[in-house]
């Protein structure tokens, strides 16, 4: 007889799988334990912490300190990152199963479980992810089939200054076959034998590791066209409209007619136009459209990321077509998100085990069923995501 299973036994392999296998979690950054400390019960779904985001200097030419001005203050941001979400997957097994090897357990039960799991996490990550990037390249309705595409959003990433490493792609299975096809050596640059640990790792190119995904989010734009700015140098996060019609959908990406992204550390004009996301749904009409990030002119004391604040009745362009849906795969360099997984209490009456492995946690967690007479056992994961420098990632469009 196999030695009994514990649920230690089995919570410290479901996070090992979780950190391991699931291709998102692993490419963002997770490791929150100084906002979230090391306290093992002390978090529940809502509760919320406040993820500190480095200043970006402003550098003065000369020997007068702040060019005789005031210098900005040397002050870190804040982003709120909100444990929002709990999903959990449901087992039931009994004494028979629990003298199972670990090795079997694993492969007969929990890697099963841990596959859905981690594939609805998956996709849940990348949907909040996409609609939080501004940055978009390719074109709406085409597969990328070359390399430029890709090349493009490394670039992008590299005007905004994201470091050169740690990057990801996550495409689907479409723009994979693609790109294959026509490239057929593409991904030969480094040990392949590397991944064959991680099935669904294609390869590297541009500086991007690319990961294949099932689970790709697509985004539906809404049927708005024809909308002006209302109002001349407006700032901040929500952008007065008129005169144009139709919805606009949450995670839309737009341009305004004569405000260009800045280098974020010189303030230069980087020659393209600046991209924002919709960040709540637009019902049409004349209003405030809500974006990210927020509208600030770059100036000799204020390093912005807008050449100069909109017109009146400038122009406000949708990007994609209207009222149609298409996949977007997603470019990001691992700072670009937060994503925390908080450990769960065991709760009262039951019985289980919180593992936590490289800042991921998942609860076991076993209770009867007296009038079943049965033993159910759940697996949970609480978890939230916010964007953190959300430039230092790009939609590829397909």
């Amino acid at each position: 007889m196999g030695q009994a299973l514990t649920h230690q036994m089995i919570a410290r392999e479901a996070a090992l799988m979780l950190v391991q296998e699931n291709p998102v979690v692993k490419n963002v950054n997770t490791d929150r334990k100084v906002e979230f400390g090391e306290e093992v019960n002390g978090y529940k779904k809502g509760d919320t912490v406040r993820i500190k985001v480095p200043p970006v200097p402003v550098v003065f030419d000369g020997s007068v300190f702040a060019n005789g001005g005031s210098a900005p203050l040397a002050q870190e941001t804040e982003v709120a990152l909100t444990l929002d979400t709990q999903k959990h997957v449901a087992l039931t097994f009994g004494a028979k199963e629990k003298t199972l090897d670990l090795s079997d357990f694993r492969e007969r039960f929990l890697r099963p479980a841990m596959n859905s799991l981690g594939a609805v996490v998956n996709a849940d990550l990348l949907t909040r992810m996409k609609n939080q990037t501004p940055n978009v390249v390719g074109t709406w309705g085409t597969i990328p089939a070359t390399r430029t595409t890709y090349r493009n959003a490394s670039s992008t990433l590299d005007r905004f200054l994201a470091p050169t490493d740690n990057r990801s792609i996550h495409f689907t299975s479409d723009a994979n076959d693609a790109l294959a096809e026509a490239n057929a050596t593409l991904f030969h640059s480094k040990q392949e034998l590397e991944a064959e640990f991680d099935k669904n790792a294609v390869g590297m190119f541009a500086n991007l590791q690319f990961y294949t995904q099932q689970s790709i989010p697509v985004h539906t734009n809404g049927a708005g066209t024809g909308y002006v700015t209302n109002g001349a140098a407006q700032t901040g996060a929500l952008l007065a409209v008129d005169t144009g019609t139709g919805a606009v959908t949450k995670g839309s990406v737009i341009t305004i007619a004569g405000v260009n992204a800045v280098n974020p550390l010189t303030g230069e004009d980087i020659g393209r136009p600046r991209a924002f996301v919709v960040t709540a749904d637009f019902a049409g009409g004349a209003g405030n459209i809500a974006i990210s990030p927020a509208i600030v002119q770059n100036t000799t004391s204020q390093r912005g990321n807008v050449t100069a604040l909109p017109a009146d009745g400038a122009a406000v362009t949708i990007f994609g077509t209207a009222s149609q849906s298409k996949a977007q795969n997603l470019a990001f360099h691992k700072d670009a998100f937060a994503v925390a997984f908080a450990p769960l209490p065991v709760l009262a009456s039951c019985e289980g085990y919180t593992a936590t492995i490289n800042g991921i946690s998942v609860r076991v967690m076993t209770f009867g069923d007296g009038y079943q007479d049965k033993e159910h056992t759940r697996i949970d994961v609480l978890y939230g995501e916010s964007g953190v420098r959300t430039d230092h990632a790009a939609r590829v469009t397909q």
